[in-house]
């Protein structure tokens, strides 16, 4: 009996999918959702005169699902990539500075995402994170207006 019951179960999963693909699907939608964000450009001014400066859009990106010992949230899926960032010279006016498209200074960050996956397929942000170089991660401060510290809007 409990062999038939056995048989059931894994064909009932095979049937409906199971909660490995399904999670790993998640993930690709994550990368493909986080691949379609735009860059972030802030036109500023500090001491020297005013700087445009633009983060992302995301690049490089890698995703792995990980199986946790969570019954509540049983998946783990962790996305790391990379935010290039590019600052201008600095001008004496604000128009000039939005309209400069030469960057005298371009560097790369590693960010990593991490999203728990409940047992329901209910899905939050779990850690944001980055990296300088060789150091560890470290947690950061999720900016309201990119779409690389968010989940995806439901449409």
């Amino acid at each position: 009996m409990k062999t038939i019951l056995l048989m059931a179960s894994v064909i009932a999963g095979q049937i409906t999918g199971s909660p490995d693909a399904d999670a790993k699907a998640t993930a690709q939608a994550l990368v493909w959702g986080l691949e379609k964000c735009e860059a972030r450009v802030v036109v500023a001014k500090f001491k020297c005169g005013w700087t445009k400066n633009t983060w992302g859009p995301p690049a490089n990106l890698d995703y792995d699902v990980l199986k946790t010992n969570s019954i509540k949230w049983p998946y783990q899926i962790v996305i790391s990539y990379t935010i290039p960032w590019t600052g201008t010279k600095d001008r004496k006016r604000r128009e000039e500075a939005e309209q400069d498209t030469k960057p005298a200074l371009t560097l790369r960050f590693s960010y990593r995402n991490d999203y728990q996956v409940g047992d329901d397929g209910t899905l939050r942000v779990a850690d944001l994170l980055s990296q300088a170089p060789g150091g560890s991660w470290k947690e950061r401060t999720s900016l309201p207006d990119v779409c690389w510290d968010h989940l995806p809007r439901s449409e």
